[in-house]
């Protein structure tokens, strides 16, 4: 799986909050943050409107790099 880095800019005293519970762990910072962050991107995966979204960016960026998209099969309801 491909990583990312992320930076992002927090007020003080949230982050003296989350920096204190680190130190009371023994973990760093990241440790702390990151379980949080990756509960709520599974939760936002399973959102229909996310999934859409993810879809028009990867069709975006196919048409721009001159490839075609992998499009869901098409689905036929009964009539």
């Amino acid at each position: 799986m491909a990583h990312r880095q992320l930076n992002i800019r927090l007020d003080a005293a949230k982050f003296d909050v989350l920096e204190a519970a680190a130190f009371i762990d023994g973990v760093s910072l990241p440790e702390i943050i990151r379980p949080v962050l990756d509960a709520l991107a599974s939760e936002l995966a399973a959102d229909p409107t996310v999934q859409l979204a993810l879809r028009a960016r990867e069709e975006r960026s196919a048409t721009r790099s001159g490839k075609l998209a992998r499009l869901p099969a098409r689905q036929v309801e009964d009539m």
